[in-house]
């Protein structure tokens, strides 16, 4: 099985108009070890901040958390590392029911399932199926930056037929759990220099398999995981509160090299 080192590094910075106090924030930024991804080094930055926690979700995702009392305009964080990845596959001893129901954004419209019966799906392979899902969708969407928002559902990226990463991840995933597939919602880096990247993971024969519905293929090198969930709503990169009343402005860049 062979092994391929990577570089990564993410960064945010996220400017607001006006000072804000009180910020309590939780992040998602540091990569998460599985099966398939060991880490040679996480390093994390962050400015400002009075403390900060490293811990887990519910899920078992990394999480970092901490708060800045004083006024600030300003909020920075920066993951960087070396990871080390064989192909994508992540053994799973649960069935995963929690990962066949409806979440919150993943609900299925009439028209998905007049979608999801347009076509013979090879419901006894389940990563097959998987994958046939994702070609449709990639034939059927157009990838459409700014069209959408963090809580846009997948009902409503297919009633317009564009989105972005997460739609086409939020439509494979309410898909396939309409065949009874397990799917979950992954977002992470993906090799190259962007942004965040969000993709999908189907649990077939006892493994959980990475499916890129974006770019319509299946993973095995290149992605580096952060999270997993029922949807995005699970795998925030950011969240926070504070007081004060600002507009934000926010500037990621993200890029991955394979060593």
């Amino acid at each position: 099985m062979m092994t391929k080192r990577y570089l990564y590094n993410y960064q945010t910075i996220i400017r607001f108009s006006s000072p804000v106090t009180n910020h309590f924030f939780s992040l998602r930024c540091m990569p998460c070890v599985n099966a398939c991804q060991q880490m040679v080094k996480r390093d994390m930055f962050l400015h400002p901040s009075d403390y900060l926690i490293y811990g887990a979700d519910a899920w078992g995702n990394p999480l970092q958390y901490g708060s800045r009392a004083e006024a600030h305009d300003a909020f920075i964080f920066v993951s960087s590392g070396e990871a080390k990845l064989t192909p994508y596959c992540i053994p799973e001893s649960t069935p995963g029911y929690v990962f066949r129901v409806e979440s919150a954004l993943t609900g299925l419209s009439d028209s998905m399932k007049a979608f999801l019966a347009d076509g013979k799906q090879k419901r006894n392979n389940p990563l097959d199926s998987a994958l046939l899902l994702a070609d449709k969708i990639h034939d059927y969407m157009c990838y459409s930056p700014g069209s959408t928002q963090i809580d846009t559902t997948a009902m409503e990226a297919f009633q317009q037929r564009k989105g972005v990463c997460q739609d086409y991840a939020h439509i494979l995933i309410a898909l396939c759990r309409a065949c009874d597939i397990p799917a979950r919602y992954v977002n992470g880096f993906m090799q190259g220099t962007g942004v965040t990247h969000a993709w999908v993971e189907v649990l077939a024969g006892g493994e959980w398999r990475g499916i890129d519905p974006t770019n319509n293929q299946l993973i095995e090198y290149g992605y580096i995981k952060l999270a997993h969930g029922r949807d995005a709503l699970d795998c925030q990169v950011n969240r926070g509160v504070y007081t004060g009343h600002p507009t934000e402005q926010t500037e990621i860049r993200v890029i991955v090299e394979e060593l």
